[in-house]
C-alpha cells in the first residue's frame, strides 16, 4: 500500500471518530416533574386541583403518567361559580 494511501485512510478514520462523537445530544428542553403522584396539597379544594393542572406541561409526551393516592379526592364546591380554565 502506496504511504500516500495510508495517510488519507489514517486521516479519514481520524475524522470520522471525530465528528462521530460530536453528534449525540441527550439533552431535552423539558424538566421532568420531579415525581409522578399527585401532590395531597392539589386536593384541597377545586381551585387547587385546576391550578395543578394548568401548572402541567401540554406538549409532554415522554413523562411516566401520574397517580394519585387512594385517598385522594377533589371536595365539591357548588356554591363558587365557575373558573375559567384559559
Amino acid at each position: 500500500m502506496k504511504k500516500t494511501t495510508r495517510i488519507f485512510l489514517t486521516m479519514g478514520l481520524i475524522t470520522t471518530l471525530l465528528v462521530g462523537g460530536c453528534g449525540s445530544s441527550n439533552h431535552d428542553a423539558t424538566t421532568p416533574a420531579s415525581s409522578t403522584s399527585v401532590p395531597d396539597s392539589a386536593g384541597v379544594s377545586a381551585n387547587a386541583f385546576i391550578t395543578f393542572l394548568m401548572s402541567l406541561n401540554p406538549n409532554d409526551e415522554t413523562s411516566e403518567p401520574l397517580t394519585l393516592g387512594n385517598s385522594f379526592a377533589v371536595p365539591d364546591e357548588d356554591a363558587g361559580e365557575p373558573q375559567p380554565l384559559v
